[in-house]
């Protein structure tokens, strides 16, 4: 069979070249301004909308702490005979409404005694919603911090005082050493185991019960100074079923006394707007 021709072609070599590139041309500097510009924008119109979402989800996270907290008051006060924790503030004279924040304090500590449990002396340090922590109704500490508060008083600042007390609570001994040494407060305002009416004798002043239902506050978002508030424009208040609501407009950032001022004692304008929030509805 006859083979095949194969014809090359043979192209010129001038005609082999590649075409030459056109050199890449940088972004010009106006191109640069004007996208910095629409980035700019954009992220302000984002911001405030990032910050109300974080801010609501801080809400509904603070609302959720509160409803814990009040189902530990609630086992607490099965457990004795529907007593609330105790806040020595309400037994004082004069009553000092700032400190039903505290969840510990060494105020309520006597001398250590060496022959005495390390432990069962710092427990007599724990007053009001530290209780609950004390009896193991509320393992974990954090429960008592609000994420959205950003004052005075933050989680931050106690969680070691916390983790000593729980090193020794928990192991039932510890070094002597370990001793906070000061009070520890929380983000939540408890209402405390009486209606504390200001204008009554305190001999009047009858026990808080769950039986009180709705129409009784149970615990509010921080009221001691107005760097313990959690929230901007209102509080978020826990009432006696467990609900949770949030109150507008209570004018507290105004009222409530800035840090290195005296907290709110037995008088005047501060208690009458705590009153109106703790007084059965």
């Amino acid at each position: 069979m006859p083979r095949s021709l194969v014809t090359a072609t043979f192209i010129p070599e001038k005609e082999c070249k590649q075409p030459k590139r056109l050199p890449r041309r940088g972004y010009s500097l106006l191109e640069l301004l004007v996208v910095m510009s629409v980035v700019t924008l954009l992220t302000g119109l984002l911001l405030p909308t990032l910050a109300s979402v974080r801010d609501a989800a801080n809400r509904v996270i603070s609302k959720s702490n509160q409803r814990n907290i009040g189902q530990a008051i609630s086992l607490f006060a099965d457990s004795q005979k529907g007593d609330l924790p105790a806040s020595a503030a309400l037994e004082r004279s004069p009553l000092d409404l700032g400190e039903l924040m505290r969840a510990w304090t060494p105020e309520q500590l006597d001398l250590f005694d060496p022959n005495r449990k390390h432990a069962r002396w710092l427990s007599r340090g724990f007053d009001g919603l530290g209780r609950l922590y004390q009896h193991q109704l509320l393992r974990e500490p954090s429960v008592m911090y609000s994420p959205g508060h950003i004052g005075a008083h933050s989680w931050d600042e106690y969680e070691k005082n916390w983790h000593d007390l729980n090193q020794v609570l928990s192991m039932r001994f510890g070094n002597e050493d370990i001793n906070p040494g000061r009070t520890i407060y929380t983000n939540y305002h408890y209402a405390g185991h009486k209606y504390w009416d200001p204008n009554m004798n305190p001999s009047q002043w009858r026990e808080r019960l769950f039986t009180d239902g709705y129409s009784s506050i149970l615990l509010a978002d921080g009221m001691r100074r107005s760097s313990d508030l959690n929230f901007e424009g209102g509080i978020n208040v826990l009432h006696m079923d467990l609900s949770v609501d949030w109150l507008e407009d209570w004018q507290l950032t105004n009222v409530l006394p800035p840090d290195g001022q005296d907290t709110i004692g037995s008088g005047g304008q501060v208690i009458q707007a705590m009153w109106d929030i703790f007084r059965p509805h």
